[in-house]
């Protein structure tokens, strides 16, 4: 029993501590500049972690299909969900449900299942989030704006990461030792900088009305269990991969959606609230949620 502790402290730690490490610094003012970051990590860290973590570590194309889909499933099935809740609750749908639908599988979810599950977990992982990151950058910017571009789909690095990961995989060909090295390093620095603009973020955030944050933060737990365990069965997913779908499902709302509510909604204030709140309950749950993800996907404590 100590041994588990142990080890999911050993997991859980250092995300709370690198999250921390980004708050301390935005509290104490020292200049982190937001969007400089958060462009860095969109446009150059992002794309270069999904080349080079999918195209050196051993995972097959039916495996990494097979977590693109179950992301995609989990969203959809979130998406569904969260619309009927605000329905019932009479909340905004353009407000609240970018923010229902789209995990922090990112900024948390990578690092988690990097320290959970080893360099598979994050094959996995990246093969998951890449899906969640189009999406967020398509659907949801859709929602909250109201309107549909296809060129922001074409805009993103991380579509031709993928494109040229497929590539790779299909034809078997040998990526550039200076390519692999490079998008290696670039690629490394994602997710502690993810982390950090994380603690920044939360520290500029407040929580605008206390009701409608409660209900998003725990809406977006619960719906996020549901659309992982719906996606684990329909998809027949199990060992590390079930855990990683558990996991990365689960994770809070993104901070992205409330970047988008500031730039296209009045009331952007409460998904700051929502969000605020939605990150502290999800840590203040992680033990329980990593439990379970080791649970199904049978790794022994």
């Amino acid at each position: 029993m100590t041994s588990m502790y142990i080890q999911i402290l050993n997991v859980i730690a250092p995300v709370a501590l690198m999250t921390l490490v980004g708050y301390v610094l935005a509290r104490r003012q020292v200049p982190l500049d937001a969007k400089t970051l958060s462009s860095l990590v969109l446009l150059v860290a992002t794309p270069s972690l999904v080349f080079s973590t999918l195209t050196s570590l051993t995972i097959d194309f039916a495996t990494m299909s097979s977590m693109a889909l179950a992301a995609g499933l989990s969203v959809a099935v979130a998406a569904a969900l969260g619309f009927v809740l605000l329905k019932v609750l009479g909340m905004s749908i353009q407000t609240f449900l970018p923010s229902l639908m789209i995990p922090n599988s990112g900024n948390i979810g990578l690092p988690l299942v990097s320290l959970a599950f080893g360099d598979t977990g994050l094959a996995l992982g990246v093969s998951f989030f890449f899906v969640i990151a189009l999406l967020q950058y398509t659907v949801g910017l859709a929602i909250s704006s109201g309107q549909f571009r296809i060129g922001d789909l074409a805009r993103q690095p991380l579509v031709y990461a993928v494109a040229c990961v497929i590539v790779v995989t299909a034809t078997g060909v040998q990526v550039p030792r200076i390519v692999a090295s490079t998008t290696d390093l670039l690629g490394g620095m994602m997710i502690p900088a993810m982390l950090i603009f994380l603690g920044a973020s939360l520290a500029r955030l407040s929580v605008a009305d206390i009701r409608p944050a409660v209900a998003i933060a725990f809406a977006r737990l619960a719906i996020g269990l549901v659309a992982s365990i719906l996606a684990i069965k329909l998809l027949s997913l199990s060992g590390v991969e079930a855990g990683c779908v558990l996991l990365l499902a689960m994770m809070p709302a993104a901070i992205v959606t409330y970047v988008f509510a500031e730039q296209y909604r009045d009331d952007a204030k409460q998904v700051a609230g929502a969000i605020v709140l939605s990150t502290l309950v999800t840590f203040a749950l992680l033990p329980a949620i990593l439990w379970g993800a080791y649970v199904v996907s049978g790794v022994q404590l």
